[in-house]
């Protein structure tokens, strides 16, 4: 008995342990765009709420059915489309960060099959400390993105 106590002592250190940061984040309207039949690669778009007191930092993201899940930053330059890969989309203490077309995104590269309209897409964003959040990203046209801040989408792990 006392080693079973000992162990949900543990495991409860352990829980409470973990850094508070990427647990505060917020997910909301994760949407991914519906690609033109044949397309190489499509985005995920989302915003990005951190409620804690410590800056999050998204590094990494993946998504089953990808060959190469990253994180990039389109912008004009020169009258030019460019688009950069991120090596990390930081969310400071208290503020929200869109993800959102003509910005930050998470490109889904390599589809094993084309996602249909309506598709939930499971797409797990992986912290600098080392946690993990994965949200459900619905298919959408572009035209018909999400609006608003329907938080039946959001998850926190």
């Amino acid at each position: 008995m006392k080693r079973l106590s000992n162990l949900i002592a543990a495991t409860f250190a352990a829980v409470m342990t973990l850094p508070a940061s990427a647990a505060e984040l917020e997910v909301h309207e994760p949407w991914v765009v519906l690609a033109p039949p044949g397309a190489y690669a499509t985005a995920a778009f989302m915003e990005l709420h951190n409620a804690g007191e410590t800056p999050v930092n998204v590094v990494e993201a993946d998504a089953p059915g990808f060959e190469t899940v990253e994180l990039h930053r389109s912008f004009n330059e020169d009258g030019m489309h460019r688009m950069v890969r991120q090596d990390r989309i930081e969310v400071p203490a208290g503020e929200s960060v869109a993800l959102a077309p003509g910005g930050l995104h998470i490109m889904l590269i390599g589809p094993e099959q084309a996602p249909t309209e309506g598709q939930r897409i499971p797409i797990e964003l992986r912290f600098d400390d080392g946690s993990t959040q994965t949200v459900e990203a619905v298919v959408h046209p572009r035209a018909a993105r999400p609006a608003g801040h329907d938080h039946g989408d959001h998850h926190h792990h």
